[in-house]
């Protein structure tokens, strides 16, 4: 018993400081492992290593020690700067407790996730993955690392290969690998599971996009050989089952290839399966006659330049398919396809489409194509003859269209060309020759409000254009017909370069929104919107948008009966208008509208996000009230013109933003406008300003002002129009005018009535009445000065009327003393016969007096000038005249 509790408690003991030791023995070997990678990374490679944590666990594959490292990077120097050469979540590798604590690293096994390897060469060949430097120690002394990997694994990988020559593009993503073997051996078999979406692309064309593939493997290895054979083993792209044969080895500068490759079976099928699912939608119930041969070879080495040597062969005849829910089946159908290259010269890959045909119905079409010197200069050798009604397509062909698509599709045409002639340009070096043509074409898409018609179009290829002889199409209630020259649809075609071009249309009518795009709404359920879903709500449907295709660079010459522009109707269009790089420019566009016409020339770009404009508009006898009250931005500019019958000549040049149906963004516009009036009038009826006016002076009617050759020029800019001053004519009364209005149409304006001393109302006629109507005539029109306020719905008018009437009688008293003294007593007493009201009276009694106490001058000389006696009557005679001032009217 004793021995036992010993055993017990010694084993007890023992298992603590094991458990005590297998935790505290990651905390100091952690740090040291990160530092060694560091290190080793420094010493060996041309890069720069980021690693964020390593975590080291005993318990997880205990006996076996597991090491991760935690956010690894690798990213590479001059001349791939920028470029991450390799980066990992995670990268686990196990080996033995007791390699760790020796520091020999056996790696047994090892785990990749959510990693990324990017393979760049760039065009002077360099490859950013050669980062090793080079070492002086010899091999023996290298850091101790071995592989006897059983297990491995790699969890979301992705590979990217890029090459600048060729602009040649390759990504595997979302791979999944699994392998295990022992590493240990130096002869073993690995079986292997791999599956990925590889992308292909070359220059500007994408070959394959997201192709599913997936490989099933057990590889015969030779590590002191460096050779992989192929044994047992099924590959599959996207769904076409593909079996190697042959291996692949290792040299010190590049790889040598010994392989074949072929399809286990020959049914149609698989030609089908060569297409992505997103196309050709399920095949397993796809019915097909007739057989398919894929098969093909690399033999070869590729060190530095050269390619092994490579074919590939593609056959079918006679052979048809049809899918089981459509009813029309796709026939005749032959294809005799070669990809080869017998040299291993990239360059001398030839590639040969030396047949393919398809029936539907009755409708045949075929093609050949033959490309070759495909690096250097490529040179394409083309031909297609055949009828295709496109309606059949979606009927045969399982199209993942939700629009309506028809017409019948007629081409016969024949090319030759070379990429460098498309490059330069030297289009006489291309051939081609033949015709194309459309008829009764329908389109329904997202991109048009209204199916689009093209009725007829007929294009014929010569060699040094091509000739638009026919485009008849239309809309919802337009039409337009183009006829012209197209003089780079091969760079168009093949290098995505900008189509050029001289184009003539017409049409009887044109309706912009017929060519806008719809708006587009939310798809989110009402029901799952959250509380703050009614404010992101409001911004869920964007607004139609007219966008000027970015691929043209032509002109077009224009004529249209009737174009419905907004709430436009504008008549007898024409003009010619230049596309580029996303702007029109418009040059002596002309149209008729509201009883005139106008003259245009200017450009809209909608090449930034927003659209904008920059024109100078002729407005050439247009009916006024129709002008000023249709097009928005002429209301703001001029609102009081709405008042105004009759015709006018405006010069407009204005600039701005647009909003996307391409029609101005009123509070963004900046520019100036000079009007003359023709044949005009007033109704003052139709604008309160005028009104308000009228009643601030007595007789005044501003309808009988007279707008001959009245003219006007303003500035507007950020939401304000600033009149320059001018003058207008009501009967012998000159009105000026100045001041500014927003586009809220605030108003801030003065001005300023020259007006005879009767238009004052009551009291400065009873002041008048004071005078003879020879000294009446000597009183001249009298400056009122009307501040406007308000807005021009609900005018806020002020005049300072009163204090000129209150000048007006210090006039008046000024002339009566003036006459006193030049006649004498008796003048000035028979002046001041008669009455007045108590209010005039009132002003004249302290003008009179103050002009009495403080003009001893004029006093003296009205002594020098009478007898003493006469003087004595004038001041008891002015007395009287005061006295009487007070007196009401009627009063003795």
């Amino acid at each position: 018993m004793k021995i036992a509790k010993k055993i017990l408690k010694w084993g007890g003991i023992t298992l603590l400081l094991l458990i005590i030791a297998m935790i505290a023995i990651p905390f100091f070997f952690k740090d040291t492992i990160k530092e060694k990678v560091i290190e080793m990374a420094n010493e060996n490679l041309k890069a720069n290593i980021g690693l964020q944590d390593v975590d080291i666990s005993l318990f997880k594959n205990f006996p076996k020690a597991r090491v991760t490292l935690n956010d690894f990077v690798l990213v590479n120097k001059e001349p791939f700067v920028g470029d991450t050469l390799f980066a990992a979540k995670h990268i686990d590798v196990t080996l033995s407790i007791k390699d760790l604590l020796a520091g020999n690293y056996n790696l047994l096994g090892a785990n990749v996730k959510d990693a990324s390897v990017y393979i760049h060469l760039n065009k002077e060949g360099e490859g950013n993955y050669d980062i090793a430097i080079p070492s002086d120690k010899p091999e023996e002394e290298s850091a101790p690392i071995k592989l006897d990997i059983q297990r491995y694994n790699v969890e979301n990988l992705k590979f990217t290969f890029k090459m600048d020559d060729g602009n040649l593009f390759m990504e595997v993503a979302d791979i999944y690998h699994s392998g295990k073997g022992n590493f240990a051996e130096e002869v073993l078999d690995l079986d292997t599971q791999t599956k990925a979406n590889l992308t292909f692309a070359m220059g500007k064309s994408t070959f394959m996009k997201r192709v599913p593939i997936t490989l099933q493997a057990i590889l015969g290895i030779d590590l002191k050989n460096q050779k992989y054979t192929f044994k047992q083993n099924k590959a599959t792209v996207n769904r076409l089952d593909l079996v190697f044969d042959g291996f692949i080895q290792l040299l010190e500068e590049g790889q040598h290839y010994d392989l074949t490759f072929s399809t286990p079976t020959n049914s149609f099928q698989n030609f089908l399966a060569l297409i992505p699912e997103e196309y050709s939608k399920s095949i397993e119930n796809v019915k097909t006659t007739g057989n398919l041969t894929l098969k093909g070879f690399a033999k070869g080495d590729m060190v530095g330049d050269k390619i092994p040597t490579f074919g590939l062969e593609m056959y079918a005849d006679n052979a048809s398919f049809k899918y089981p829910n459509l009813p029309k089946t796709v026939r005749d159908i032959t294809i005799d396809l070669k990809v080869n290259n017998a040299t291993g010269i990239t360059n001398d890959t030839k590639v040969n489409l030396n047949k393919f045909t398809m029936s539907i119905d009755q409708d045949h079409f075929s093609a050949r194509a033959n490309v070759s010197n495909v690096v250097v200069n490529p040179f394409v050798d083309m031909a297609v003859k055949g009828t295709i009604n496109l309606a059949n397509l979606s009927q045969a062909y399982p199209i993942s269209l939700n629009k309506k698509l028809a017409g019948i599709l007629r081409a016969d045409i024949a090319t030759q060309l070379d990429m460098k002639s498309v490059e330069a340009k030297n289009y006489q070096k291309i051939k081609a020759q033949g015709n194309l043509s459309l008829s009764q074409f329908v389109y329904a898409g997202e991109e048009f409000v209204k199916p689009f018609h093209i009725d007829n179009l007929n294009v014929a290829f010569n060699p040094s254009h091509i000739g638009l002889s026919k485009f008849d199409a239309r809309t919802g209630d337009s039409d337009l017909h183009l006829t012209g020259t197209i003089d780079n649809l091969y760079g168009f075609a093949f290098r995505k370069e900008i189509l050029k071009g001289n184009f003539n249309l017409s049409s009887n009518k044109l309706v912009v929104n017929d060519f806008m795009q719809p708006a587009t709404e939310s798809s989110a359920p009402a029901k799952q919107e959250t509380k703050e879903a009614p404010k992101a709500n409001k911004t869920s449907t964007k607004e139609a948008a007219i966008k000027v295709p970015a691929f043209l660079d032509c002109a077009l010459t224009a004529k249209a009966n009737t174009v419905l522009y907004d709430n436009l109707k504008l008549s007898n269009v024409s003009g010619k208008l230049i596309i580029k790089d996303q702007k029109v420019t418009l040059e002596n566009l002309k149209s008729d509208i509201f009883g005139g016409n106008i003259a245009l020339t200017g450009d809209v770009s909608t090449k930034e996000k927003v659209p904008t404009f920059d024109v100078d508009l002729n407005l050439n006898r247009l009916n006024i009230s129709d002008a000023f009250t249709q097009i928005t931005m002429l209301e703001k500019i001029a609102p009081i013109a709405k008042a105004v019958q009759g015709k006018v000549n405006t010069v407009i040049n204005v600039k701005g933003n647009l909003k996307n149906d391409l029609t101005p963004q009123i509070n963004s516009i900046s520019g100036d406008l000079f009007a003359a009036l023709i044949d005009s009038k007033i109704d003052s009826h139709g604008s309160p300003l005028l009104s308000a006016l009228d009643s601030q002076f007595t007789g005044l009617n501003l309808a009988n002002l007279n707008l001959k050759d009245v003219k006007a020029a303003v500035d507007f800019e950020d939401g304000k129009v600033k009149i320059k001053p001018f003058t207008i004519k009501y009967k012998d009364v000159a009105i000026e005018v100045a001041g500014s209005h927003g586009f809220d149409q605030q108003m801030n304006y003065k001005l300023t009535f020259n007006v005879p001393p009767q238009m004052l109302g009551k009291e400065a006629e009873g002041l008048l009445a004071k005078l003879t109507p020879e000294n009446q005539k000597k009183i001249n029109n009298l400056p009122v000065v009307a501040t406007v306020g308000g807005t021009f719905k609900k005018p806020q008018v002020s005049t300072d009327a009163k204090a000129v009437v209150k000048n007006l009688a210090t006039q008046i008293a000024k002339n009566q003393i003036n006459n006193l003294t030049a006649k004498g007593t008796d003048a000035l007493q028979k002046a001041l016969g008669g009455k007045t009201s108590s209010g005039t009276a009132s002003e004249i009694t302290k003008t009179v007096g103050g002009l009495m106490k403080n003009k001893d001058s004029t006093m003296t000389k009205v002594k020098e000038k009478a007898k003493e006696e006469a003087k004595k009557e004038a001041k008891k005679q002015i007395g009287n005249f005061l006295r009487g001032l007070g007196k009401k009217e009627g009063e003795e």
